[in-house]
């Protein structure tokens, strides 16, 4: 059983091997070895890469109405980083089994002026998909916020979404991609694209 750790540099896909040693490699081919192999010299098999879509790594939340400046602002949150945990679960033999995968958003959110509860919940997914950008699984999730006193702005982790990926020789997690990403409404993808940031 191989476990492997991920984290992000925001907005970039990653592809790190991160042995439980802490020996950190950059990902090669996956011709340049086997990841099944059970000789204990060979490199970790690899995780699926993440990718946090440009287009969904942020959203600005306005109040009800037409106004659309900065006092109609209720929150405003980035897809800031991510954690991941990667575990091969198979046989030795025959190369079948699972890749189980944790997968943790960072996301920094900021209170507008219109926000007079201190609170607000952020939308997300998380998308497994092949290389062949064929959707394998998308699950939608809720980060509520709470601030608190007299907070304005705050990152926090959610808990981890499980993923689990059924394979046989010659697949591995190379030949997948995670997407993550807020989900935004079609205005806020539309203003995100039109607007620089508020608060960031």
């Amino acid at each position: 059983m191989w476990s492997l750790g991920l984290r992000s540099d925001r907005r970039t896909t990653i592809a790190l091997l991160v042995a439980s040693t802490i020996l950190v490699s950059a990902c090669g081919s996956v011709e340049d070895f086997n990841p099944f192999a059970s000789n204990e010299a060979t490199l970790p098999p690899p995780c699926p890469s993440v990718s946090i879509l440009a287009a969904a790594d942020r959203m600005v939340v306005f109040r009800e109405g037409a106004g659309r400046d900065l006092t109609d602002i209720d929150t405003e949150a980035v897809v800031e980083d991510f954690l991941a945990n990667c575990i091969y679960d198979v046989d030795d033999e025959t190369g079948t089994g699972q890749i189980d995968i944790e997968l943790s958003l960072g996301i920094t959110v900021a209170r507008g002026p219109a926000n007079t509860t201190g609170y607000a919940d952020i939308p997300y997914f998380v998308t497994l998909a092949t290389r062949e950008k064929t959707i394998v699984s998308k699950g939608n999730f809720e980060l509520p916020i709470s601030f608190e006193g007299n907070r304005y702005r705050l990152t926090v982790f959610d808990e981890p979404v499980l993923l689990t990926i059924p394979i046989e020789p010659p697949d591995d997690g190379y030949n997948y991609i995670i997407y993550i990403g807020l989900q935004v409404t079609p205005e806020q993808l539309k203003y995100n694209q039109t607007t620089l940031p508020l608060y960031y």
